[in-house]
């Protein structure tokens, strides 16, 4: 994306976001993030389905920064450098996607996006069933009800990546 794009997405996202309560909010950056990047999405709750047990399943790319990846993540979920160059992508993960579909996402969908769109060509080339973005990332996930874990085991914990965006997830209730 060029930077009039990127910056006008940005000032868009945070004006509604600081706006708006975090659901709404995270909605408008999603259409946004769809809109600059038009990659196929899976939703929170499709992705739910296709990863339970005797599913057709996924594997799942955490495309967001070690300590990000390291508050919370999604099960199973590998950590990938946002920055990881395709070749390198290929080189580390191109028998492991194999006739796999394969997940991507970060906080929102920005980061995962753009990789996605890097890597779609090679990954399909070594043999990807497909690859989709989780839209609204980590953030919707959570804010769907569904579990994350780091280390030790499910957490409520979410990196908010930084003061704004952290606007987005929404508190849990004991």
């Amino acid at each position: 994306m060029n930077n009039a794009k990127r910056l006008l997405v940005t000032a868009l996202t945070i004006c509604w976001a600081t706006a708006l309560s975090a659901q709404p909010a995270l909605t408008v950056v999603e259409t946004a993030i769809e809109l600059a990047h038009p990659v196929a999405n899976v939703t929170a709750d499709t992705l739910a389905i296709r990863l339970m047990p005797d599913s057709i399943g996924a594997l799942l790319f955490d495309v967001r920064a070690l300590a990000e990846y390291k508050t919370s993540h999604l099960t199973d979920a590998i950590h990938i450098d946002p920055e990881i160059s395709v070749e390198c992508f290929i080189e580390r993960y191109g028998t492991v996607v194999a006739g796999k579909n394969l997940i991507f996402y970060c906080s929102v969908g920005y980061r995962s996006s753009i990789l996605l769109e890097r890597v779609q060509k090679q990954a399909t080339a070594a043999g990807a069933l497909s690859l989709s973005n989780l839209r609204g990332g980590i953030f919707r996930w959570y804010n769907s009800g569904h579990t994350v874990v780091d280390q030790d085991g499910t957490t409520d914990r979410i990196h908010p990546y930084d003061s704004i965006w952290g606007r987005l997830i929404e508190p849990r209730t004991p």
